[in-house]
């Protein structure tokens, strides 16, 4: 078992990313941390290591509201891609809206949607289990 665990953000907001960043640097066991500004973005780099042959980070907090590709367009596409099974996907969002949370629960993330901040707690409880 591997000890260090790989997260990625696909987040556009620069201050919710270097938040979430500066919380993960503080738990011990995450290792590499990668973030995309949008989902189109995120994509393509994710794809191209599945085209490759690499590893795909083990956890994904995914904002719903971004440029170019919303999350929503970015979790359908990266459905697709082989050797998702094994990643987790996080919503976190700021979206309050009904369609949301209900594609969330249609989709079976209902228990990993979570509204803007994460708090350093919550983010230690995700990555440790």
């Amino acid at each position: 078992m591997k000890n260090k665990t790989e997260v990625c953000l696909i987040e556009d907001d620069m201050i919710q990313v270097f938040l979430t960043k500066k919380f993960l640097g503080k738990i011990e066991r995450v290792g590499k941390v990668t973030d995309f500004q949008n989902g189109k973005v995120a994509y393509d780099a994710l794809k191209q290591r599945a085209d490759a042959g690499e590893p795909m980070p083990d956890i994904i907090f995914l904002d719903l509201n971004m440029p170019v590709w919303d999350g929503w367009e970015f979790y359908d596409a990266f459905l697709k891609l082989p050797e998702n099974g094994s990643v987790v996907v996080y919503i976190l969002t700021s979206s309050l809206d009904h369609s949301d949370i209900s594609k969330a629960e249609e989709l079976g993330l209902r228990e990993r949607y979570y509204s803007k901040p994460l708090s350093l707690a919550q983010l230690k409880s995700i990555i440790e289990g």
